[in-house]
């Protein structure tokens, strides 16, 4: 479950930190704060990590 201000994402097949920190419109930096521990050279096809929601205000 992932915590207050973040929402799950499902890794799929050849998605990096990048390119879903693209989709989402946020920085790799700011998907690894809000997922400790993770190792963005090792994602799993089916791992769930958390996303930071965008603020209403701009990054």
């Amino acid at each position: 479950m992932c915590p207050f201000g973040t929402f799950a994402h499902t890794v799929r097949y050849r998605e990096t930190l990048w390119l879903i920190a693209r989709q989402y419109n946020t920085t790799v930096q700011a998907i690894m704060a809000a997922n400790p521990g993770i190792d963005p050279y090792n994602l799993r096809i089916g791992q769930i990590i958390c996303i930071p929601m965008a603020s209403p205000f701009g990054m």
